[in-house]
């Protein structure tokens, strides 16, 4: 309910501080460390070992060990993040479109599974059939794409893909965030518009 808010904005402000910072580092990393050591990433599938080697070389062991640590935690955590967090949305959304089409056809919504806030919410989407068929989506076409055994090939087209979806999102967002559909209190100022 509306008492998340400030909570929902404290979580939305740190993740884009977080992936700013993350990166920029990663900039810096690669223009600094691969260049001078003219090693290119795409020649391989051990890139970030060669990016480790380098970076004990320069800095020691344990720098090299924190780098792909926390770089496996990054990958791994925005892996889980994405696959568990779209599949929810999707399971949502059709949630929501099955309650306005019976409202639609004249019907009384269906009851949800779950209060709207409290203890049980969360959870009740993972239970859905929905949200287990977009999971399976979202896990065995990727892996079979593994097979072409061009593992940077992927990354390229996934960061192509994904630069094609941030004007749509960006778009979207500015519009829901500054309609009336948006109550006048939660709406974008415009230091969130800029």
């Amino acid at each position: 309910d509306s008492s998340w808010m400030r909570t929902m904005r404290l979580d939305n402000r740190v993740a884009y501080v977080t992936t700013g910072i993350f990166v920029v580092a990663m900039l810096i990393v690669g223009a600094e460390l691969l260049h001078s050591a003219d090693i290119a990433l795409h020649k391989g599938d051990k890139g970030l070992i060669d990016l480790g080697d380098v970076l004990e070389e320069r800095y020691g062991t344990g720098t090299a060990k924190l780098f792909l640590v926390g770089f496996f935690a990054t990958s791994f955590s925005s892996l889980v993040g994405v696959w568990h967090g779209v599949s929810v949305m999707v399971a949502d959304f059709v949630e929501h479109y099955r309650a306005g089409a019976v409202a639609a056809a004249g019907g009384a919504a269906p009851a949800e599974a779950a209060p709207a806030a409290g203890p049980g919410t969360i959870g009740r989407h993972e239970r859905s059939l929905p949200f287990r068929l977009y999971l399976l989506w979202l896990t065995f076409p990727p892996i079979s794409l593994l097979f072409l055994d061009q593992p940077f090939g992927l990354v390229i087209v996934y960061g192509v893909l994904g630069a094609f979806f941030m004007p749509f999102l960006a778009l979207t967002l500015l519009w829901l965030l500054n309609s009336s559909r948006t109550p006048r209190e939660w709406r974008n100022g415009l230091l969130s518009n800029v």
